[in-house]
Formats: structure tokens, sequence, C-alpha cells
């Protein structure tokens, strides 16, 4: 009977071994050892042999899930896509990993975001609604769960979710990522990605900012990111960045990104107002279209901060070109214009009474805190970012957990009102737009 027993266990491993996605199930334990689900998402009219080629080998390399490849050519509008994966993954069961899409909004489509929202409860002569009725915008920030019914997410906006109170969740359950190349682009940066991690291999990377703020409040630069990722190494509260160089630069823009990027791979941040052709100082481009492809000397990441760097997920922008024709490297960027309202470095703020002085009434500039993060600043999403990286995660891991976190923090204040600097406003209107915004705009770590 045992010899019996053990030539039947031996079979079970052997049809497993020859099986691509054979679960076990451990009679020990009782337990079922089931991969996760990986969607690739591309274009099969949008890519070329050698790019394809390159999609195929690259997803290859995750070896910890079961990778789906969909063709998304007969799906025009993103909630059908939607329903699609929600629908696959119902069939297969388990769980979903994350999804990569391969493509421009014009190949594999993204959602239509409108800027409308309500974060005034306005007076008698405006109704608080601030809305963009000339333009819309894109985002894949809902692929990131499928807890929506499809028929909500054809047209979304701040206002929709909070004042008509649509059945929206924005909490993500994975991370997505888009590479937002179009056909005969996929291969190279494949490739590029491939190179750039053999050359941080073992490596400390150097964090480089350029900051070019513009929203200054009683002469603090409320919105300089620099300013508040110096704090976040410095301050004991925070202590991130323990075992990675800063270097931070204010003037001489363009000079400085030229010489930090010839001497050697680094993850750099830009601040600025700009757009999608660039990033600006004092109206005027410091990094552009042009300029980012002439930056490839070494590899670098990017961080987009306050300005749709990534606009439209199509072709005219810096996001682009710059991993179309330079040497970037899976940037975050904005896709929506970024509200700068509830970004602040300091607060006015009950403080103590200064020695010598009387009363009890006196106020000054604090500096954000963990807990005064927590008031609706999207610079709450910053710490967590860098947070997680601090921690040895990835940097789509991070962004990831960081957007959930600053998600549900969005949600847990969607209807509370505060006064900062004589202002009373619903600050989290803008944190829900932030989330529309940001985007992962590369390849996920394999």
């Amino acid at each position: 009977m045992k010899t019996f027993r053990g030539n039947i266990f031996i079979t079970l491993l052997t049809i497993c071994a020859l099986l691509p996605f054979c679960t076990f199930a451990s009679a020990a334990n009782g337990t079922t050892q089931e991969k996760s689900n990986y969607y690739f998402v591309y274009n099969s009219s949008n890519v070329d042999s050698k790019d394809l080629a390159a999609i195929k080998q690259y997803v290859a390399k995750f070896k910890n899930t079961n990778n789906v490849l969909l063709d998304a050519k007969n799906y025009k509008e993103a909630a059908k896509l939607y329903d699609a994966l929600k629908g696959d993954q119902k069939k297969r069961g388990g769980k979903v990993a994350g999804i990569q899409i391969f493509g421009l909004a014009s190949d594999v489509p993204s959602f239509v975001y409108t800027n409308k929202m309500k974060p005034s409860a306005g007076n008698f002569e405006w109704n608080g609604v601030e809305e963009d009725k000339t333009q819309k915008f894109v985002t894949d920030f809902l692929y990131s769960t499928f807890k929506n019914d499809s028929k909500y997410l054809k047209d979304v906006s701040v206002y929709g979710i909070v004042q008509e109170n649509r059945p929206i969740s924005v909490i993500p359950e994975w991370p997505v990522s888009r590479l937002p190349l179009t056909k005969g682009e996929f291969a190279k940066y494949i490739g590029n990605y491939d190179a750039y991690r053999k050359q941080i291999e073992g490596k400390s990377v150097p964090t480089v900012a350029l900051s070019a703020p513009y929203q200054i409040q009683d002469g603090n630069a409320q919105d300089d990111i620099a300013l508040f990722m110096k704090r976040l190494k410095e301050d004991k509260e925070f202590s991130l960045f323990k075992n990675t160089d800063q270097r931070f630069y204010y003037k001489d823009l363009a000079a400085n990104l030229s010489k930090e990027n010839k001497a050697g791979v680094m993850d750099l941040v830009v601040g600025s107002q700009g757009d999608n052709e660039g990033a600006t100082q004092k109206k005027a481009y410091f990094f552009d279209r042009k300029g980012v492809a002439g930056l490839n000397t070494n590899y670098y990441t990017a961080f987009f901060w306050g300005f749709t760097a990534a606009k439209g997920l199509n072709a005219n922008s810096i996001v682009h070109d710059g991993l179309a024709k330079g040497k970037m490297i899976n940037p975050i960027a904005h896709t929506v214009p970024a509200y700068n309202r509830g970004v602040y470095n300091y607060l006015w703020l009950p403080i103590p009474t200064p020695e010598g002085e009387t009363g009890d009434d006196w106020h000054g500039d604090v500096a954000v805190n963990k807990e005064l993060l927590k008031q609706d600043n999207s610079f709450f999403f910053v710490y967590k970012y860098y947070e997680g990286i601090d921690s040895g995660k990835t940097r789509l891991q991070s962004f990831f957990e960081a957007n959930a976190a600053y998600a549900t923090l969005t949600v847990a204040n969607k209807n509370t009102p505060r006064t900062l600097f004589g202002f009373e406003q619903t600050y989290s209107a803008f944190g829900f737009g932030n989330l529309f915004s940001l985007h992962y705009l590369g390849l996920a770590d394999y």
C-alpha cells in the first residue's frame, strides 16, 4: 500500500512539471499554492514583429505569476476593455498581481476624466463648482480594481463621486503601469530597461531634484518638493534616504541636469509648473521635448511632480520622447492638471508662546509632520512613496502602496472641510484629482 501511494504522489508531481500553470494541493496542510494573474495588454495592430518578440521575452521573465497576454485591438473604449479583463479574471479565479499596458491611449484605451469638482461651499455669486468644460483628460487609475460596474466608468469626475454619490471605488488593489509607446518603439525601450537594470545592479543611485516652485505663500515655497524631500532625510520623524545621496538644484537647472546625466545613473525628480511639452521656470522651459532626446549619456528614472508631463498619454509629450528617444526609464507623471492647493510645506498653526512674550494666541509657520500630512496634503503621497523605496521595495510597488494609502486617506476625508490660510475647502477634492492624475509609465519589475 505504501508503494502504491508513493507511485501516485510521483505521478502527480510528474504531471505538474508538464503543465504550465499547475497548482498542487498539500495533503499535509490542505492549502493550495496558487499563482496570481498578471495581465499584459497590448494592441496587435500597433506593434511590429520585433516589438511583439521583445514583449513576449519580457513577459517570460515573470516567473511567479500566471502571465496573461491580452490583445486589446477590438476594444476601443476603456469600459469594454475593463469588462473583458474583469470577465477573464472571474473565469480564472485567484488574485490579480498587476496590469501592464503596452501602447498609447489611442492603442489601448484609457478612461475619460472630466475635471469637475466642488471643493468649496460657494457663495451668493458662485456655487463652488470648478469645471473645465473645454477638454477631457485620461486616466488608467480605474484599472486598479475590478470592484466597479463599468457603466459608471465612462466619464468620471470627482464631482460625480462625491456630490452625485456614484458607486466608484478608488482604492487600488494592484499596480497598473503603462508603457506609452507605439509601433516600432517597444523593442528598443525594453532593451534599454534591461540595460538600465544591469547598470544599477549593486549600486546606490543618487536622487537628484530640480525644483522650480511657484506657489509662494508668506515667503514659503509651499510646493517645493525638494525642500520636502530634504526634510524626509534630515528630520528624525521621517529619517528616510538613509543610504541615498540627495542633490538639489534651484538655479541653472538645464546645465545642472546635463552635468548630472553625464556623471552617472540617477533617480531624477522634477518639480515645476510646466505642461506636456516640459518643465518650466518663470515660464521658460529648462527641460523640454528637445532636451530630453539629448539627455542620453546615462539612464535615469524620472518623477515629474506638479505638471501634466504625460497629458493625453499620447506621443506629444516629454514623457513619450524621453522613453522613445532618450534614456528615461519608468517615469511617474501626471495626466491631469495637478492642483497644488493643499500642497503645503508649512501650515499657519498655534505655537507655544515665545520666551519673553505674553499671551497664548501665538501662531507661526509649522513644518508639516506625519500627522499634519494627513490633512489632505499631496506630499502625503510623496512621503509614502519614499517610505516604500527606503524599505527596499521596487519603484512600482512603492508607487502602488503610496497610491493605496493616499486613496484611503482621501476617501476618509472626502466630507471633511478644513480652513487653511483663511480658506475653508474640502481639500480631499484635490486628492481625488491627484489619484486620477498620477501614473507609472514604464515597465513593471520582473
